[in-house]
């Protein structure tokens, strides 16, 4: 029993101050940072899907070969968002503020660096590697990964990859255009890569105790959910076929990386998958 009261007291006393050096970097971010969005606010250089319009950037699309299933899993996991992710972020950005969430964002962000070295050193990208391990150290020592210190240091603006986009560089194809229940569009290529990172690149993964595996990762999700949320509404108002958008919007994304990688264009073209804005 006394052993069970230490070990409760410990975790405790850790999260007391994990959310005490937040709240810190929270205060410095609103007293140090432009009142403008950018990368650097929410801890990742990579936009979201629910940011690309499809009908401003699109490579070749990718091949559904399986729409029918999919199709059925895109109105499972719109059910899900709309009964049950939706209204736990709804409740979350009431009680939490933006800022906050953010600073938890970026600590997952951080915290998922495995993933982003790995890719770089698969695509024979050493360099980006190397400035993303220096980025880890500066972001963990400076604040425990929750402000993107390493953001205002020239030269260590982040490289983003995953196993998805090494796997592209060898010039393997997405396969098939994937709907994955809850986590949504993927392709064979990208969910293979996903699932790898995982099981081998992702830190919490190796939590020991599967309920503090688990919790962590469904604070990361809820932590997530109040901005995606909203994104997904946006995309979804705007969408004459909110699955053909979506998808459309995905194979927008990933095309946008790999072109920046090999440093060409995305091939402009209308997919007429949403409504023309006014």
């Amino acid at each position: 029993m006394n052993r069970l009261s230490s070990h409760s007291s410990g975790v405790l006393a850790l999260g007391v101050v994990l959310l005490a050096v937040a709240f810190a970097n929270v205060s410095r971010a609103q007293t140090t940072a432009p009142a403008a969005s950018s990368p650097a606010s929410t801890g990742s250089a990579d936009s979201s899907i629910y940011d690309e319009d499809p009908r401003s950037t699109v490579a070749p699309r990718i091949p559904d070969k399986i729409e029918s299933l999919n199709r059925a899993i895109f109105k499972f996991n719109d059910g899900a968002y709309h009964y049950v992710l939706r209204p736990i972020a709804h409740g979350y950005a009431a009680v939490v503020p933006v800022p906050l969430r953010h600073s938890f964002g970026r600590f997952f962000h951080n915290l998922a660096f495995p993933t982003r070295f790995v890719g770089n050193v698969l695509e024979g990208r050493f360099s980006d590697a190397g400035v993303e391990t220096g980025r880890f150290v500066v972001n963990t020592v400076t604040s425990l990964g929750f402000a993107a210190t390493a953001d205002h240091i020239h030269g260590m603006q982040e490289r983003p990859s995953d196993l998805g986009l090494a796997f592209a560089s060898w010039g393997i194809g997405h396969g098939t255009y994937i709907v994955i229940p809850i986590l949504g569009p993927s392709s064979l290529r990208d969910g293979v890569g996903l699932g790898l990172s995982g099981y081998f690149l992702d830190p919490i993964y190796y939590v020991p105790k599967w309920k503090v595996r688990t919790g962590v990762e469904v604070f990361q999700i809820v932590n997530e959910s109040p901005d995606l949320m909203n994104q997904y509404d946006t995309l979804k108002a705007g969408a004459i076929d909110p699955y053909v958008s979506l998808r459309d919007a995905y194979s927008s994304l990933r095309a946008r990386r790999i072109s920046n990688d090999a440093q060409t264009p995305v091939i402009p073209a209308a997919t007429g998958a949403v409504a023309p804005k006014p």
